[in-house]
C-alpha cells in the first residue's frame, strides 16, 4: 500500500501540496500567537523602565505589529497560494519546458546549462512576484533606525555587484552539483557532503581574517581600565588576550555586540566599539554629540566578555560544528533516497523520463523535506539558546552577574529590539533566549546561590 502511494504522482503531489499547506499555517498560527502577546502589552516591563522609554517601546510596538501582519499577508498570497497554485498546474515543469525551447543551439542543451538558465528564469520570476511586497515593505513599514542614504549611483553599482556576484556563485554551485550527481549518482552525496565540509572549514579559516575589512577596522582600547579589567579576566580562564580584538565599525546601525568565533589560533572574541562607553576612546572629544556617554561601562563590557568567554569555555564552536554536519549529512542521505525518483517529477509537471537534478533539489529540499528540516530547525535552536544560558551561567560563575544582568537591560534597549515573545513562537524562531527568560535565569542562579 505505501509503495503504491510512493509510485503514484497524483499522491505525491497532493502531499506536497499539504505539506506546504500544513508548515506555512502553522507558521501564520505562531505569528497570530506573538500578535495576540504584543497587543497585550501595552506598557514597558518594569525591568526596563529606566532604560526604555514608553514612547520608544510604542514605536517598537506598532512596528512589530506591522511586520508581523504584512508577513501574514504576504505569505497568504505569495507562498500559500501562489506555491499551491504553481505545484497544482505543474509551473516547475512548465519552466524546465521553456529553458528548452530557448536552447537554439546544441550546445544550450546541455543540462548544465539549462539548469543555470531555468535558476534564472525562477530567480526573475520569484522576484516579480515578491516585488509587490517588497515595495510595500520598503515604503509603508516605517524603519525604527533610519538607514544611511545612498545615491542612486551607489545603489546601482551595489545591486549590479551584488547580481554579478550571485550569478557566478550560482554557476560554480549548478556546475559542480549537477556534473557531481550525474557523475556519481547515488554515491554523489559523497562528495557533496565532502565538498561542504570542505567549504566549512574554509568559512572557519577565512572569516576571522575577514571581520577588520568587512565590518570595519581594528584599533588599539584607549581605555587603559577596561584594559587592565580585561588582561585579567582572560588570564583567569586562560583566554589570551591576543585574541580579543576591539573593532572600530563603519556603520553604527549595525548596533553593540560582541561575540566568539573560531578554533585554536584563529579564535576570537570580537568587541564592536560602540558596545564601549563612549567608543573605548580615552575621552570624548573627539566624539560627535550624539554618541557621548554611549555604550556601556567597564564592568557591563567585561561581563558581557565572560559571557562570550563561556561559548569558548564550554565548547560551544566545535559543538555546532558537529551538530551542523550530522544535519547535513542526514540531509543528504534522505535527498538521495528521494532524488531519483521518478514520479516526484511527474508530480511537478515533468514527463516520464525527464528529472533534472537542479528541479530535483528545488522540490526535494523546498517541499518534501519540509518536515524533517522544520524538526531538525527547532532542535538547532533549542541547542543555540541552551548555549546562552551555558554562556550566562559561565559569566555567573565568574561573579559578573549583576553586571551581565544590567547590561542585558542596556543592550536590548539600544538595539531596538522588542523585549517581550510569546513562548512557542520563540521556540520556533529565536536562536537566543527573550531578554526577560534570560534575567530569570540569572536571578534564579543568584537566589539558588544564596
Amino acid at each position: 500500500m505505501i509503495v503504491q502511494l510512493w509510485n503514484d504522482p497524483a499522491i505525491i503531489l497532493l502531499c506536497l501540496m499539504i505539506i506546504l499547506l500544513v508548515d506555512n499555517l502553522w507558521n501564520l498560527y505562531l505569528i497570530l500567537r506573538e500578535i495576540k502577546m504584543v497587543y497585550g502589552a501595552s506598557q514597558v516591563p518594569e525591568v526596563l523602565r529606566p532604560y526604555l522609554s514608553q514612547e520608544l517601546f510604542e514605536r517598537m510596538r506598532r512596528y512589530k505589529l506591522h511586520k508581523s501582519w504584512f508577513i501574514i499577508v504576504n505569505t497568504l498570497i505569495v507562498v500559500v497560494i501562489s506555491g499551491c497554485l504553481e505545484l497544482y498546474f505543474g509551473f516547475y515543469g512548465l519552466l524546465w519546458d521553456l529553458v528548452a525551447r530557448c536552447a537554439i543551439w546544441s550546445w544550450m542543451k546541455h543540462e548544465i546549462w539549462m539548469s543555470f538558465v531555468y535558476l534564472i528564469f525562477l530567480s526573475l520570476y520569484i522576484l516579480v512576484k515578491s516585488l509587490p511586497g517588497k515595495i510595500y515593505e520598503k515604503c509603508c513599514i516605517t524603519k525604527l533606525v533610519k538607514q544611511p542614504k545612498r545615491s542612486w549611483s551607489q545603489r546601482i553599482v551595489m545591486e549590479l555587484v551584488d547580481i554579478c556576484c550571485s550569478l557566478l556563485l550560482m554557476a560554480t554551485m549548478v556546475a559542480v552539483v549537477v556534473s557531481m550527481v550525474n557523475a556519481f549518482n547515488q554515491y554523489a552525496f559523497v562528495g557533496i557532503y565532502l565538498m561542504a565540509v570542505l567549504l566549512t572549514v574554509m568559512i572557519i579559516l577565512i572569516i576571522p581574517l575577514a571581520i577588520d575589512p568587512f565590518v570595519g577596522q581594528r584599533v588599539q582600547l584607549e581605555n587603559q581600565a577596561l584594559k587592565a579589567g580585561l588582561e585579567e579576566l582572560t588570564r583567569r580562564v586562560g583566554f589570551s588576550m591576543r585574541y580579543v580584538h576591539i573593532i572600530h565599525v563603519r556603520d553604527p546601525s549595525m548596533g553593540s555586540n560582541a561575540f566568539f568565533f573560531g578554533s585554536c589560533c584563529l579564535k576570537r572574541i570580537v568587541i564592536f566599539d560602540t558596545l564601549l562607553l563612549n567608543r573605548g576612546l580615552a575621552s570624548d572629544a573627539r566624539l560627535p554629540p550624539e554618541e557621548k556617554g554611549k555604550g556601556l561601562p567597564n564592568e557591563h563590557v567585561l561581563a558581557v566578555v565572560a559571557h562570550e568567554l563561556g561559548h569558548w569555555k564550554r565548547g560551544h564552536f566545535y559543538k555546532a560544528i558537529v551538530m551542523f554536519q550530522l544535519h547535513l549529512l542526514i540531509t543528504l542521505v534522505l535527498f538521495v533516497i528521494c532524488y531519483s525518483h521518478g514520479p516526484i517529477y511527474q508530480a511537478v509537471g515533468f514527463d516520464v523520463g525527464v528529472q533534472p537534478v537542479i528541479v530535483g533539489f528545488i522540490v526535494i529540499f523546498g517541499f518534501l523535506l519540509t518536515p524533517y528540516l522544520t524538526i531538525s530547525n527547532v532542535l538547532m535552536l533549542t541547542m543555540t539558546r541552551q548555549f546562552e544560558y551555558e554562556a550566562d551561567k559561565f559569566a555567573f560563575q565568574l561573579g559578573y552577574a549583576a553586571h551581565l544582568r544590567m547590561a542585558l537591560l542596556k543592550l536590548y534597549a539600544d538595539n531596538l529590539t522588542f523585549p517581550l515573545s510569546d513562548a512557542c513562537y520563540s521556540s520556533w524562531h529565536h536562536t537566543h533566549p527573550t531578554m526577560l527568560h534570560r534575567l530569570q535565569r540569572l536571578e534564579r542562579l543568584e537566589r539558588n546561590r544564596t
